[in-house]
C-alpha cells in the first residue's frame, strides 16, 4: 500500500479544514476526490468532537492507495468510546458516520496501543 498523504493536525476545530486543504492536491482520483475529502472531514470531525483529545494533542491522518483509497484517522483514544452510527433523529446531528458509510465501500475501527483508529475505504474507478 502506498502512502499518498500522511499528516498530523492539532485536535481542534481547524483540523477538518486543514485535512481537506492537504487532500485537494491528491492526483488521479477524479470525482472520488470530493467524496474522499468529505469522508476524511467527517472522520476528523468525529475525532475532535468525541475522542476527548485536547488542543495540545495531535490527530494522525493517513491516506493510502492500493486499488482503493484508504483514509484513517488516529486519535489518542482517551475517551474509551467506540465509533458507532447514531440511532437518533437527523435534526439532532450524528450524520457523520452515516455519510462515511454511504460513501465508502467499507469502514471500521481499531483500538491500538497508540490510540483509536477509524478508517474508511473508497473505490477508485478505472
Amino acid at each position: 500500500m502506498a502512502d499518498v498523504l500522511q499528516m498530523s493536525v492539532r485536535c481542534d476545530e481547524f483540523a477538518p479544514g486543514a485535512v481537506r486543504t492537504q487532500m485537494q492536491s491528491l492526483p488521479g482520483l477524479g470525482w472520488v476526490l470530493g467524496d474522499a475529502m468529505l469522508v476524511a472531514s467527517e472522520l476528523v470531525t468525529n475525532a475532535v468532537r468525541h475522542s476527548l483529545c485536547t488542543e495540545d494533542e495531535l490527530l494522525r491522518v493517513l491516506v493510502t492507495r492500493d486499488g482503493r483509497l484508504r483514509i484513517s484517522v488516529l486519535d489518542p483514544g482517551a475517551s474509551g468510546r467506540s465509533a458507532e452510527i447514531a440511532d437518533r433523529p437527523i435534526d439532532l446531528g450524528g450524520l457523520g458516520l452515516k455519510v462515511v458509510e454511504q460513501l465508502s465501500s467499507m469502514w471500521g475501527t481499531e483500538r491500538r496501543d497508540d490510540g483509536y483508529q477509524v478508517w474508511a475505504e473508497l473505490e477508485i474507478p478505472h
